[in-house]
């Protein structure tokens, strides 16, 4: 109990050094991940060769730095700003694309080799799925849940773009 006690002051005394360091995935070694051989890496992009999509590596806010991952802090953004981050071919994915992340044997839910350093306080990740004119799709990077969100919450960001 003494130990408990410890840790959870350890953990109030750090809390702000913990939430600024980014975050591994733990993943259960008995349920199936998605395969890191499914995934072209290079660099701050992942080619998934069965969707034919690729994704940023990296969260809105944060950038690829080789030998560390993505560094800085995810940035959380309305769905209105989300969607200026669109250009030069990359897009916010639709739901059923973000769905093709997930494997519910890691927390968070996606290979941690082709996108690592997720942070699990910001695992809600915008579709481009408008559901109404509030509303906005949203997947949960923790099992793959998926939510109707209002357009004006802060949420994360990974793009995607068609193909290589």
């Amino acid at each position: 109990m003494a130990m408990r006690n410890v840790l959870i002051s350890g953990c109030i005394a750090f809390g702000a050094i913990a939430a600024a360091a980014p975050v591994w995935a733990e993943c259960d070694e008995i349920r199936p991940t998605i395969p890191t051989s499914r995934y072209v890496i290079s660099g701050d992009e992942v080619h998934d060769t069965q969707s034919d999509l690729t994704w940023q590596r990296c969260s809105a806010g944060q950038s690829w730095t080789d030998g560390e991952g993505c560094v800085g802090e995810i940035q959380k953004l309305s769905w209105d700003q989300a969607k200026e981050l669109a250009k030069d071919g990359w897009r916010l994915p639709t739901k059923d694309e973000l769905i093709t992340l997930i494997s519910k044997a890691c927390t968070p839910s996606v290979n941690p080799d082709a996108f690592p350093n997720m942070d699990k306080t910001k695992l809600w990740y915008w579709s481009s799925d408008e559901m109404e004119p509030d509303l906005a799709g949203l997947v949960y990077f923790d099992g793959g849940a998926t939510f109707n969100g209002y357009r004006t919450s802060a949420n994360a960001v990974r793009l995607v773009r068609s193909g290589e």
